[in-house]
C-alpha cells in the first residue's frame, strides 16, 4: 500500500507542516500507545500522518476543527510538559505530543467555533 500523503483541500488555509511529534491517544486504541508522526494543521483540520514501514494507515487520523469541543495542554509519559489533549463533541479523545506545542494549542485554540 502506498504511502499516506498530505493534501490541502480546496479552500483550505496551511498554518503548518510536517510538524514531528506523536500521538498518545486515539479513538482507534483502547490503549495509550505512543505513535510517531507528523502533523498538519490548516484552518478547518488536524491531520496526524503515522509514520514507519508497516500499519501507518490503521493509525493516521484527521480530525475537523469544527467537531473539536475543547482543547486543553497536558503531560505525555512519563511527566513532559508537551501534551495537547483534544477532546471532540462526540466523546472522542487525541493527545498529541509535540515539542514547543504553544503555537499548535493556541492556533486550535483560536479557531474553535
Amino acid at each position: 500500500m502506498a504511502k499516506q500523503v498530505f493534501e490541502l483541500k480546496e479552500g483550505e488555509t496551511l498554518f503548518k507542516e510536517k510538524v514531528t511529534g506523536d500521538c498518545w491517544k486515539m479513538p482507534k486504541l483502547s490503549i495509550n500507545r505512543q505513535v510517531s508522526g507528523k502533523y498538519y494543521f490548516t484552518d478547518k483540520r488536524v491531520v496526524f500522518l503515522a509514520s514507519g514501514l508497516i500499519g501507518t494507515e490503521s493509525v493516521s487520523w484527521e480530525i475537523e476543527i469544527k467537531d473539536i469541543d475543547k482543547v486543553k495542554t497536558c503531560t505525555t509519559p512519563p511527566f513532559f510538559p508537551f501534551g495537547i489533549l483534544i477532546t471532540m463533541k462526540n466523546g472522542d479523545k487525541y493527545k498529541l505530543s509535540i515539542l514547543k506545542r504553544k503555537p499548535y494549542f493556541e492556533w486550535i485554540s483560536e479557531h474553535l467555533s
